[in-house]
């Protein structure tokens, strides 16, 4: 049987089938910080819940889905780990007509998430990604994100 935490990773690696925020923001404590690493890539360091909902639905603009597959999970105190990978769906009002661009995405990610006293909310959350990968997928969302603002102008 899965632990209540295991639980938890779980249903907040889900709620990005949809990019559904009010989820996965009730997962996390209210005081929750989220750090994306490696700090190469130069995201905001250590986002707390509005920082992190103002990027979840940035990203939500551009993807409709983005669901996260466990590959892995490792379990320990008040910690839970995950190997996971992903598969980004863009929207298609953010694409182009340009048919040599390649939309995919598939993503592949360590999440470590620390739990609060009580083990039932997310206290922080550090995810790693593959640096790799997300240089590709800035490239798109900037081009989403031009198209999206050609489209309203």
């Amino acid at each position: 049987m899965a632990s209540h935490q295991r639980s938890i990773a779980i249903a907040f690696l889900d709620t990005f089938k949809d990019l559904d925020l009010e989820s996965n923001l009730a997962l996390r404590s209210p005081d929750c910080a989220h750090t994306i690493a490696p700090a190469t890539l130069n995201f905001t360091p250590c986002m707390s819940n509005e920082k992190w909902g103002t990027h979840l639905l940035s990203l939500k603009k551009k993807i409709s889905a983005l669901p996260v597959t466990p590959k892995e999970i490792f379990e320990g105190d008040n910690l839970v780990t995950v190997w996971a990978t992903s598969k980004a769906t863009f929207r298609d009002e953010g694409k182009d007509e340009d048919l040599t661009v390649d939309w995919s995405y598939e993503g592949e990610y360590i999440f470590v998430f620390t739990f609060n006293q009580a083990g039932n909310k997310i206290q922080h959350i550090l995810e790693f990604i593959d640096s790799t990968k997300v240089e590709k997928v800035q490239v798109l969302l900037q081009r989403a994100e031009h198209n999206l603002a050609a489209k309203t102008d």
